[in-house]
């Protein structure tokens, strides 16, 4: 059920981005470019599914390491490498709901311009708190702030996200919003 939950959650995100409503059984597939939440809906239904019958809380925390390339501003490629540090939590709610949360952040990411020389440090927080309500509501905030911050006057990378939904148990969505930026 609460896989069932998770992909609700996340087609009723994609509808409200492309601007349509949906009746309250929303298809469970999605499609289109959406790997990051695909991939968060895995590890939140991973983590809930290890939560036992009588247990209230769970939490996973893991070292996951890093090695990708990033394209700078001016063009220029920088590998970094490192740490994420991830935290994820499965709660009951005393009300009969579900509460997941994930906490990324990027540990010792390091990185080198492969042009200038110049060293850049991988800095920031991913968030994303989901609350399942037993009426059928639902809750979920994203929050990523991302940086990519270059030594010695260099310019840095910086990406900015808040992502909020609020779905009612009737379906119908209460609230809706996605402000992302990224700068140099």
């Amino acid at each position: 059920m609460l896989a069932r939950l998770s992909e609700v959650l996340y087609a009723w995100r994609h509808l409200v981005k492309n601007g349509l409503e949906a009746p309250a059984a929303v298809p469970a597939r999605l499609t289109g470019g959406e790997m990051r939440r695909l991939f968060a809906v895995a590890v939140v239904v991973t983590a809930g599914l290890t939560v036992t019958a009588t247990a209230s809380a769970s939490t996973t925390v893991q070292k996951i390491p890093i090695d990708v390339g990033v394209a700078l501003c001016n063009g220029d490629a920088v590998d970094l490498s490192g740490t994420l540090l991830d935290s994820f939590t499965t709660t009951a709610t005393p009300s009969g709901g579900t509460k997941f949360a994930f906490h990324d952040n990027p540990q010792g990411i390091r990185g080198v311009d492969t042009i200038t020389g110049t060293v850049f440090h991988g800095t920031g927080v991913t968030r994303e708190v989901d609350l399942f309500s037993p009426s059928g509501g639902i809750t979920s905030t994203f929050v990523d702030r991302f940086q990519i911050q270059a030594t010695g006057g260099a310019q840095s990378f910086i990406i900015s996200e808040t992502e909020h939904i609020t779905i009612a148990p009737s379906g119908k969505v209460a609230v809706s919003f996605d402000n992302f930026s990224a700068s140099c």
